[in-house]
């Protein structure tokens, strides 16, 4: 696989957006850029990543500190076709559609012309504000507010990205996979009349891989941190789940069990009650987003042990994750002794189902000292 992201995340907007100022959305993008730039995270090649924030990384590390340093590629500009990030101002709505767009039709066209059938995935991640607007297919979506955001009451509002119609665009001849987090408000706009201009160019739903995430429910409020550093409440625990939250064996993530780690975890970030939304395709577990154990926490060298002596043998049991789906690749395991040795497994939570038609499971969190009984 190979894989592209851009990354936008905006603090300040011109006084005409009239958008209160926010205090970790930079933050929050420089993050994400720099899990995009890790092979083992989204291992984006530096030459693929799209990144701009306003203002400007005053103190970027790590990876993203090399990538800034080295000079990112340009962007799509309507004055002169191309050019790099200006960093006098955030990227306006269609810098930030075209751009990408614009790459994804390129890479679709040569991969034709070399027989190359190597899937490309794209991740988006916006960070700023954000609302509920109708497109000028009457239907409503929430839109990203770029840089050239005007709350006008007309028919057409500038500086709307509508996220699910960007969604359908990078899929539309161009891209095998998109995977979108977006960390704004999803409000619903006082202005009946603001209406965004849709960006895709394609009418139907693509059936390709996909997962799109907010931060907020329908018509809800995303929040920051109360406490420095000031992040997005969202994207703290989103980040926190892309680098340590593994499932199995195989410490694999896909995004079903990203969306219940997320939706778990905001509250150690946010009192405010705040519920991520996540949407994605296909059934049952989405996209595979990451795999591999992280750095910081090597696999353990065995797995738990399983009390099973209150079970008859050849009771037949099955490990599942802690969203109740049994583990991907994993058989089930017999009950051939008092005790069960399971193989390695990525820390979180886990159930053990008895598979005799009773329903009956025992829960564990791994690792643990506490020893694990299942009768």
């Amino acid at each position: 696989m190979k894989s592209w992201a851009i990354v936008v995340g905006i603090n300040i907007y011109p006084q005409l957006a009239m958008q209160r100022p926010l205090h970790g959305a930079v933050a929050d993008a420089c993050d994400f850029a720099d899990w995009a730039l890790d092979p083992a995270g989204g291992n984006v090649a530096p030459e693929c990543l799209y990144f701009w924030t306003y203002p400007w990384p005053a103190a970027a590390q790590g990876r993203l500190q090399d990538y800034l340093a080295a000079g990112p590629p340009l962007w799509d500009n309507v004055d002169t076709g191309s050019a790099a990030p200006d960093q006098t101002r955030a990227p306006k709505a269609l810098e930030i559609t075209t751009t990408i767009e614009s790459v994804g039709r390129a890479m679709r066209g040569k991969a034709l012309e070399d027989g190359d059938t190597e899937t490309r995935r794209v991740y988006v991640f916006l960070a700023g504000h954000g609302i509920r607007a109708k497109t000028v297919d009457r239907n409503e979506e929430t839109c990203f507010l770029a840089g050239d955001f005007r709350p006008l009451n007309s028919s057409l509002a500038a500086g709307l990205v509508p996220c699910d119609s960007f969604r359908r665009a990078l899929l539309s001849g161009r891209f095998d996979e998109a995977i979108l987090f977006t960390d704004c408000c999803r409000s619903q706009t006082a202005r009946s009349t603001l209406v965004a201009q849709q960006v895709s160019d394609y009418s139907g739903q693509p059936t390709e891989p996909c997962s799109i995430a907010f931060a907020a429910q329908d018509s809800m409020l995303a929040y920051e941190t109360t406490n420095p550093p000031v992040r997005g409440a969202f994207s703290s625990a989103l980040m926190r789940g892309l680098r340590t939250h593994r499932i199995g064996a195989v410490a694999a993530l896909h995004a079903a069990p990203l969306r219940q780690y997320v939706i778990d975890n905001i509250k150690d970030f946010t009192t405010s009650g705040q519920v991520p939304n996540m949407w994605f395709q296909p059934d049952p577990d989405g996209p595979l987003i990451v795999s591999g154990f992280p750095a910081a926490a090597a696999p353990p060298p065995i797995g738990p042990l399983i009390d099973v002596s209150a079970l008859v043998a050849g009771t037949q049991l099955i490990l599942n994750g802690g969203d109740n789906k049994p583990l991907p690749g994993m058989a089930p395991f017999v009950v051939a002794g008092p005790t069960l040795q399971m193989p390695p497994l990525a820390p979180g939570l886990y159930l053990i189902e008895i598979a005799d038609g009773t329903g009956r499971y025992s829960m564990f969190k791994h690792p643990s000292v506490e020893p694990v009984h299942v009768g």
